[in-house]
């Protein structure tokens, strides 16, 4: 009976509630409050989103850095990307990122943090792909200008999904991340990374690029 005359008086309290405004204790300051909170909150959060890296203080505007790029398609990296200049002298010291080499870019931290895009979507541009969440596009001069559907392409017959698999250090082959979305605003963080856009089965094994071994010797700026 306890039960039933609790749910009668949560019925009645229902009922005379209805059309009814809801008031604050103490008047409109604590949800004036509030709102100022969530807005605040939301600022910083979109803020920290766009933010760029951290870049090290003593790191010139012209000094650049070495990373090894490629993209895995289902077991295989795909070629035919541009190798980029045979003379890297008749490149303007003004550039902020270029490809140096097969499977080579080289930027420059300073200038690309402080455009806030040190992120692969400059990497993403130089090498012609158009990437979102779902697909690959290829130039026309790459892969047939394929492009790369997670509804519609397979592997093998199996269901393939796109991610980024980077590393800080590509000579520390434990220290790797995977990314699943957002690709384009995967970070570029340090000297000598290692990043691999992959459209791969589940359970595959994505290895580093290629070109890892030329970073070493690709000659630098600053």
């Amino acid at each position: 009976m306890a039960r039933s005359s609790s749910a009668h008086k949560i019925s009645r309290l229902a009922q005379k509630g209805k059309g009814k405004k809801v008031r604050f204790q103490g008047g409109s300051v604590f949800p004036t409050v509030i709102l100022a909170v969530v807005i605040l909150g939301s600022v910083l959060v979109a803020y920290a989103r766009q933010a760029a890296p951290p870049v090290d203080a003593s790191v010139t505007a012209d000094q650049q850095y070495a990373l090894s790029f490629g993209v895995y398609y289902c077991d295989a990296f795909v070629e035919g990307f541009p190798v980029g200049p045979t003379d890297l002298t008749t490149v303007s010291a003004d550039e902020p990122a270029y490809i140096a080499g097969d499977g080579v870019v080289l930027w420059k931290p300073q200038i690309l943090a402080g455009e806030r895009k040190a992120k692969l979507g400059t990497i993403f541009d130089l090498y012609g792909l158009e990437v979102n969440d779902t697909t690959i596009a290829f130039p026309d001069t790459v892969n047939g200008g394929e492009t790369l559907d997670e509804a519609e392409t397979t592997c093998g017959g199996e269901p393939a999904t796109i991610s980024v698999v980077s590393w800080r250090d590509a000579f520390d082959t434990a220290d790797s991340k995977v990314s699943i979305t957002s690709f384009d605003g995967v970070r570029l963080t340090s000297d000598n990374m290692a990043i691999v856009l992959a459209f791969t089965a589940s359970g595959a094994e994505v290895p580093q690029p290629n070109s890892v071994d030329l970073l070493t010797s690709t000659p630098k700026q600053g």
